[in-house]
């Protein structure tokens, strides 16, 4: 029920591409992920592929299973998955122990470095820990697509914070 409530609100407050007034945003919408292309039918891991393409992502760092790094070296085999500074961050399930392992190492998080995050409305606790990353200093620009989160640290962006419906 605390889903169905969340995703309700987030319609009433979402808008899509013609909302958006920075280029790199607008880039990311129209060019990535409102493209027809379709790699998998789960929202968040077709983001994922996406965003991989999109961003000629060469490192990927996850908390999930074999089961996603599988999924990306069968659509990237290039892309190599790694423990330490990543080009992309998937957390199926965000965690703050995490999360703050991530922001304190200082080797972690470039300023090109997307953090994707899953089923940011799952629960209170998940959008807790999507609130506490939209305030974070480090963080400029965030994408909440309701299915996922993006977090971008780009310094040379005012932070802005999107909700995009895809």
């Amino acid at each position: 029920m605390y889903k169905f409530f969340q995703h309700v609100k987030f319609l009433l407050k979402a808008t899509n591409q013609h909302g958006v007034h920075s280029p790199f945003v607008y880039s990311y919408l129209t060019k990535c992920l409102y493209t027809k292309s379709r790699f998998h039918k789960r929202k968040t891991l077709n983001i994922l592929l996406k965003s991989i393409d999109y961003f000629n992502v060469e490192r990927v760092r996850t908390n999930d299973s074999e089961a996603i790094s599988q999924m990306i070296k069968e659509h990237y085999p290039k892309v190599n998955i790694i423990e330490s500074k990543a080009d992309l961050i998937f957390l199926k399930k965000p965690e703050k122990r995490l999360l703050t392992q991530i922001f304190s190492s200082t080797n972690s998080i470039s300023n090109d470095c997307i953090l994707l995050i899953d089923n940011i409305y799952l629960d209170a606790e998940h959008k807790n820990i999507w609130n506490d990353l939209k305030n974070n200093n480090r963080v400029s620009v965030t994408i909440d697509m309701f299915y996922c989160g993006a977090v971008f640290f780009r310094k040379e962006q005012e932070k802005e914070h999107f909700k995009i419906r895809v």
